[in-house]
């Protein structure tokens, strides 16, 4: 597991610099995916994919948002970035294989486990893109 975290970390900042995130936020969003691999891993263990999936996701737009805010720039670079270890690429080319061999039961489980993958990183990031806009409005109304 923990050899998973570390290159989770240098996969993101890999990822970091081909999106051309600037220099002083590479480190930030790289520990942002090792942050949320690590989430994943610890989840996954005692609740399962889909639960490991949103909170770990959650846990990826939380932390953008912040090092976006700490570091004064903006958030979609960390957000890119530290997503990268969760998407399902390797489930998504599975089912396909799967489904050209012609073993459909075994492409409809990875058909399952792709789809939970991306729609689970949709909802974490749309809840914590919901929670800090809601903690913005509140700080502009004080």
């Amino acid at each position: 597991m923990l050899l998973r975290i570390f290159f989770s970390f240098f996969a993101t900042g890999g990822f970091a610099v081909i999106f051309k995130t600037p220099k002083k936020s590479i480190f930030f969003a790289a520990l942002t995916g090792a942050i949320g691999w690590t989430l994943y891993e610890l989840v996954n263990l005692k609740f399962g994919y889909e639960s490991a999936i949103i909170i770990s996701s959650l846990s990826i737009g939380l932390l953008s948002y912040f090092f976006s805010y700490i570091l004064n720039t903006n958030v979609h670079p960390f957000i890119a970035a530290g997503i990268i270890p969760l998407v399902p690429g390797a489930p998504a080319f599975f089912t396909f294989q799967s489904f050209i061999e012609g073993n459909l039961d075994t492409a409809s489980r990875y058909a399952y486990e792709t789809f939970v993958g991306a729609f689970g990183i949709v909802i974490g990031i749309a809840i914590s893109t919901a929670f800090t806009n809601l903690w913005e409005r509140k700080k502009l109304l004080d």
